[in-house]
């Protein structure tokens, strides 16, 4: 179909479709879909922007996941910055770069999965743009969301003597993408899960915000040591990791060993977990243990990471690298 029947049948989904939130029905959403631009009604105070791009061949192939997936996963991943900064989500604009190998079939599937993880996340779609490409299949999302406290989480506040705590298991993600790539994704089907549809953690981080113990927070994108080490780089402070702290399930262990892999290397360095990096004052840690999070490190005075004591690099994946 031409550009402005696809973009037709996009606003239907968004807007129409089971999973949609409806911008008739959103009281945030004064003009959605249709116009030249979209317009919101919002709260007094803050807004918090973010914007991310998925990129086939680069962030997701089509013959590892269904296009639904794809569509939810690139919501989650902005739902996900917003999180660990403790905001609720507001708003969402979608754009697609489309070769022309792409079908519409697909587009619409996409588009579906982007439906689905609006309404899990209470984010309405309500604008985008659609472009031709000589290159690769792109989806962008930029999304909006409102602080849901009185202040808003940063990579900077970290002090000495604050613990580092995460949620979730790390390198599921990274090791269910390379069992992807060899070809055995179907033997470790809880690893691929976690790779192809992460959950952003909204609660938790809201819950975090709330909680003036907490200092900094930064979700894992690409890999622990990568985005604590931009959590250090802000607030002048280093730290020391336990690596005997970082849970490593059986079937990841299975996984690694199969794969030929280290499986704390994948935890570490990794990157798509989209858990939460906390940095917590002492006396909150009891407390931040019971909400699920587990205590990882501690932040020292002396810059740089350390790893079981040993100095250790902060990298993680790199789109430049």
């Amino acid at each position: 179909m031409d550009e402005f029947r696809l973009i037709a049948a996009i606003k239907k989904i968004l807007t129409q479709g089971p999973a949609a939130k409806d911008e008739t029905r959103d009281p945030r959403v004064e003009i959605g879909i249709g116009d030249d631009a979209a317009l919101l009604n919002v709260p007094a105070g803050k807004i918090v922007a973010t914007t991310d791009t998925l990129v086939q061949g680069v962030h997701f192939r089509l013959d590892w996941a269904r296009p639904r997936e794809i569509g939810a996963k690139a919501v989650a991943v902005n739902v996900s910055d917003l999180a660990a900064m403790g905001c609720s989500p507001l708003a969402a604009l979608l754009s697609y770069e489309l070769p022309c190998e792409v079908d519409d079939r697909t587009v619409l599937a996409i588009t579906k999965g982007v439906a689905q993880a609006g309404f899990l996340y209470d984010l309405p779609v309500v604008g985008g743009n659609i472009t031709s490409t000589s290159g690769p299949l792109a989806i962008t999302i930029a999304a909006l969301g409102v602080p849901s406290s009185a202040r808003v989480l940063t990579r900077g506040g970290a002090l000495v003597g604050d613990v580092v705590m995460v949620s979730g298991h790390l390198g599921a993600a990274t090791l269910g993408r390379l069992a992807l790539e060899r070809g055995i994704g179907a033997k470790f089907s809880e690893l691929v899960k976690a790779y192809r549809r992460p959950v952003a953690r909204v609660s938790l981080g809201c819950a975090m915000a709330a909680d003036g113990r907490v200092h900094s927070v930064i979700d894992i994108s690409d890999g622990i040591l990568a985005d604590l080490g931009h959590i250090l780089d802000a607030s002048g402070v280093g730290a020391n990791l336990d690596s005997s702290a970082i849970l490593l399930p059986p079937k990841a262990l299975r996984a690694a060993s199969l794969l030929g892999v280290d499986a704390l290397e994948c935890a570490l360095m990794g990157g798509d977990d989209y858990e939460l990096l906390a940095v917590v004052s002492e006396k909150a840690v009891g407390d931040w243990i019971k909400a699920g999070m587990r205590p990882l490190g501690k932040i020292t005075k002396r810059k740089g990471m350390r790893l079981d004591g040993k100095s250790i690099k902060p990298t993680g994946w790199n789109h430049r690298s």
